[in-house]
């Protein structure tokens, strides 16, 4: 077997765990979806059983936005590897650009999932918690996309401007987030706001100033973590 088809056969054998990986985050966000949904439904309390809130709160989680731009990316990345990758074409700057997106915001779910939230939503919520889909969003999703930048065949060179991408997506969760949260009637006791999570809620922190002292750590994370996966995937696809 001569070294171009075996780097072949390794870049289809690659695609297609990206595939499955895909396939299995998306199974484990659609059926958290559907579990917690069907609790809302036949909750007594009218702010946990309105439903559009609900539905609007599930996608504006983080980890739920991280997820799927994962499953996107491992899903595009594996139809690229299929066709035109094992054909020799070069990755498109978009599939770059993603894969820092998606890296970038699994490996940090990851480390502040498990650095400060772990435990934390044992209770509390409208559904009863599956500890599964918890482990698999915030522990297994972001080692897959960790593995996939370490070792992925056919890695792209990517242009120093892909770390905006992260960056400005950041930017606008944040501001989404505080934004949305007074006008959103908490499913849970009725509180008169909403935050996803207790590091953006004044009330928890004792203040504006403790929320953004999260967010300022949190925006040092994602310029750095960001940064690093351009260095190094740049790295990865030097000249050899």
């Amino acid at each position: 077997m001569t070294r171009s088809s075996g780097a072949a056969r390794f870049l289809v054998a690659w695609s297609a765990f990206r595939a499955l990986a895909a396939l299995v985050i998306i199974f484990t966000l659609v059926y958290l979806f559907v579990h917690d949904l069907s609790y809302v439904r036949i909750a007594e309390d009218p702010p946990a059983a309105h439903v559009p809130t609900y539905v609007a709160n599930y996608f504006s989680y983080f980890t739920i936005e991280s997820n799927i731009f994962a499953a996107l990316f491992l899903g595009a990345a594996a139809i690229w590897g299929f066709t035109r990758g094992r054909r020799g074409a070069p990755q498109p700057r978009a599939l770059v650009a993603g894969q820092v997106l998606a890296a970038c915001c699994m490996l940090l779910t990851g480390v502040v999932y498990n650095a400060l939230l772990r435990g934390d939503d044992t209770a509390g919520g409208v559904a009863p918690y599956v500890a599964w889909t918890s482990e698999l969003m915030h522990v297994i999703a972001p080692l897959v996309l960790l593995a996939d930048v370490l070792i992925a065949p056919r890695p792209a060179r990517p242009r120093w401007s892909a770390m905006l991408v992260p960056i400005g997506y950041a930017i606008a969760y944040v501001l989404y987030t505080l934004v949305r949260a007074p006008f959103i009637v908490s499913p849970v006791g009725g509180a008169p706001s909403w935050y996803p999570y207790p590091f953006f809620n004044p009330a928890v922190q004792g203040g504006w100033g403790g929320v953004f002292s999260y967010i300022g750590v949190m925006a040092a994370g994602f310029a750095v973590f960001s940064a690093a996966l351009v260095a190094f995937l740049r790295w990865r696809a030097r000249p050899k």
